[in-house]
């Protein structure tokens, strides 16, 4: 080989070689700059979502929070109202207590007769118009104090609501209060 033709073929070998390298060296630098920028919008996507679940998630204890602020209101209301309801079937059993009373004792009264002016009915009208805390509280609290140690106690022996409502002779809701409050206090 002529030394032209050794030179042209190295120029063209080394041309080639130079090239292929070249291309190589791009497509390496092309792939790592754009697993750069993927891994980037990877990050990126990662903190928005990282921020909007966070949002979310305040806002869902939020919302629980209210749902329970709403929950123990209307427990309390609940309460309120079984206490009330109580109150209402004991002023009903007494007033119905004295009219029998008085129509077994006193036959000038016939049944059906309105009973307002008699003085018994206006003693314990008056007795539940000033409300039973302020009557006699002593006495009310130990009543009181022995229906709760009563239900407390059939409760512990595994009685439901409704057998202890019904072998106390009062209300259930009274029971599940008492109950309730118990729970509570443990």
């Amino acid at each position: 080989m002529d030394p032209i033709t050794f030179f042209v073929v190295a120029g063209t070998i080394a041309t080639v070689t130079f090239s292929w390298a070249n291309f190589l060296m791009n497509n390496k630098l092309k792939k790592e700059e754009d697993l750069d920028e993927t891994e980037q919008r990877i990050l990126e996507l990662m903190g928005r979502f990282k921020y909007v679940s966070n949002l979310r998630l305040e806002m869902l204890d939020k919302k629980i929070e209210e749902i329970k602020r709403v929950i123990r209101e209307a427990n309390e209301v609940y309460s309120t109202l079984t206490v009330k309801i109580t109150d209402l079937m004991k002023l009903k059993d007494n007033f119905m207590n004295i009219e029998e009373e008085i129509s077994e004792n006193h036959d000038e009264f016939p049944k059906g007769v309105d009973f307002s002016e008699h003085k018994e009915f206006k003693k314990e009208k008056e007795y539940y118009d000033l409300g039973v805390e302020e009557i006699e509280e002593d006495k009310i609290e130990v009543t009181e104090s022995n229906v709760e140690k009563r239900i407390l106690s059939l409760y512990d022996e595994g009685y439901t609501d409704v057998e202890i409502a019904k072998k106390l002779g009062i209300g259930v809701g009274e029971v599940q209060l008492m109950i309730g409050l118990f729970r509570r206090g443990r």
